[in-house]
Formats: structure tokens, C-alpha cells, sequence
């Protein structure tokens, strides 16, 4: 995740099998399971009165997550809709790593494949944050 008006990347996560649903990363477990939700999810990480804005593929937390409607006015989708497109700037910049892209090959075991991904993922995040603060940052919010 990026921050909306600072050239900073606030959050990474997402290290899971790609049968995983992106609302599930989110809570850190299944809709009617809240009480097994893993407590380091993103979900838990957004203080109260706070918002994410996502995609529809996060839809379901309307207390955590703010994601487009027709019944919002013109400008409200236009904030979003910026909002999503500085996020995917983040998400085009760890896929040119094409660590995103092709099958993760390396490690003996599944855990320990996952581990090295997670490594090679926030490494790779820490180079587009040392990118950013070094003038290369995502484009600036209109709004």
C-alpha cells in the first residue's frame, strides 16, 4: 500500500497462495471466522475512523475499506479513482522485478519458498522506497 500524499510505501503483505482471496489477505482469514483472523492483518492495522481505499476486489469491510460507487459525486470518484491509480504505480514498479509475475522456483520446501519470496518482496520494496525518497517518487494527488 502507498501512502497518498507522501512518496512512502506503507504496507506490504499478501504472502499467501494464490487461492487466497485479496479480502481474506485483508482480514486475515475467512468472512465467518473473525475471531481466528490472523491479528497482524491489514485489517487490524487501520485505527478506528480510518479508511483504505481499494478496488472492488476488496469490497466487504465498508467500516475499513472505501472502493467506488455510481452513487458517489463526480469528484468523490475522481479522488478514488486517482487514489487506485497512484497505488498501481507501486504494483507496476515490484512487477518490472517480475517477482510478481512468474512462479516462485526457489527453496526446498513450500514454507521456505514462501519465506524467500517474502524476503525478495520487501527487499525489492525497499529499493522502490529508496527510489522514492531519492526523486523518483509516484506521481502527487490532484486532489
Amino acid at each position: 500500500m502507498i501512502d497518498l500524499k507522501n512518496p512512502r510505501i506503507v504496507g506490504i503483505f499478501g504472502n499467501a497462495p494464490a487461492s487466497v482471496s485479496d479480502i481474506e489477505l485483508f482480514r486475515g482469514g475467512k468472512k465467518g471466522d473473525k475471531d481466528n483472523w490472523y491479528k497482524d492483518s491489514l485489517y487490524f492495522k487501520i485505527p478506528e475512523g480510518k479508511m483504505v481505499i481499494a478496488d472492488s476486489g476488496l469490497a466487504g469491510e465498508p467500516d475499513k475499506i472505501l472502493t467506488d460507487s455510481s452513487m458517489f459525486p463526480a469528484d468523490m470518484r475522481r479522488y478514488i479513482s486517482e487514489a487506485k491509480a497512484r497505488q498501481e504505480t507501486l504494483h507496476s514498479r515490484l512487477k518490472s522485478f517480475n517477482i510478481l509475475k512468474y512462479r516462485f522456483h526457489h527453496g526446498t520446501s513450500t514454507e521456505h519458498k514462501f519465506k524467500l519470496h517474502e524476503m525478495v518482496v520487501d527487499a525489492i520494496a525497499v529499493g522502490i522506497q529508496y527510489d522514492y525518497e531519492n526523486g523518483h517518487g509516484p506521481f502527487d494527488m490532484q486532489y
